[in-house]
C-alpha cells in the first residue's frame, strides 16, 4: 500500500506530482448519508440530567456521492437507496463526460465497492482515461470531500425533517451556496494532513 510523505504538515502522493505532469483533472470521491434522524449541535438540560429525545424517523436517508476539485468544482449526486457498484460507475462515467478531453485522477477510499469487479470492467474500458488512487485504510482526514459533509452536516443541525423530500431540498440549498462559491471548496484543500501536491 503507498503511504502519503509527509511534508510540512502536508500529505503529499507521488501520484499527484505525475497527474498534475500529464494533465490530468485530480478529483476526489466520498460517499455520505444523511438522515431524518435529527442532529442536535446544543441542548439544555440539568446538570447531570441528558435528555432524551423521541423521535419517529426510522432509518430513511439520502445516499450521497461527492467529487471535488482543487480549482472548486464540485459534483455530486443522490438517491434514497445504498449505492451499489453500477452506481459508483454510473457517477464515474457522469465525470468522464464532464471531462471529455482530459484524463482523470479519481482519489478515493478503499470502499469494497470501489474495488469491485464492476469498477474494474468499466476502468478496463477507458483505456487508462481514469486512474484511480486509493487513500490508506483509516484515513479519512486526507480527503477534502469529509469537510464538505462535515459543512453540510453543521448547517442541518437542529432542524427536523419529516421526509426525504424535506431533507433533500435542505441538502440542495447548501449545495448550491457551495456551487455559487468554488472558493469555499477549494478551502477544503488547504485544511493541514489533506493529500494533495502544490507547487
Amino acid at each position: 500500500m503507498r503511504r502519503p510523505l509527509l511534508t510540512g504538515g502536508r500529505s503529499v502522493y507521488p501520484s499527484l506530482k505525475k497527474a498534475q505532469a500529464e494533465g490530468r483533472v485530480i478529483v476526489y470521491i466520498d460517499e455520505a448519508a444523511c438522515y431524518l434522524l435529527p442532529l442536535l449541535a446544543h441542548t439544555w438540560a440539568p446538570c447531570g440530567q441528558t435528555p432524551i429525545l423521541v423521535e419517529q424517523a426510522g432509518r430513511s436517508h439520502l445516499s450521497l456521492i461527492a467529487a471535488i476539485a482543487p480549482n472548486g468544482r464540485l459534483y455530486l449526486a443522490g438517491q434514497d437507496q445504498p449505492f451499489n457498484s453500477e452506481d459508483i460507475v454510473w457517477f464515474l462515467n457522469k465525470l468522464c463526460c464532464r471531462y471529455r478531453k482530459r484524463d482523470l485522477l479519481v482519489i478515493w477510499d478503499g470502499a469494497a465497492i470501489h474495488r469491485s469487479q464492476t469498477v474494474k470492467a468499466f476502468l478496463g474500458g477507458k483505456a487508462g482515461r481514469v486512474h484511480l488512487e486509493r487513500l490508506p485504510a483509516y484515513s479519512p482526514e486526507l480527503n477534502p470531500v469529509e469537510l464538505l459533509w462535515s459543512h453540510l452536516k453543521r448547517s442541518l443541525k437542529n432542524q427536523v425533517f419529516t421526509t426525504l423530500d424535506q431533507l433533500q431540498e435542505a441538502v440542495l440549498e447548501q449545495l448550491n451556496q457551495l456551487h455559487a462559491d468554488p472558493r469555499r471548496v477549494s478551502a477544503f484543500f488547504r485544511k493541514r494532513g489533506i493529500a494533495f501536491f502544490t507547487d
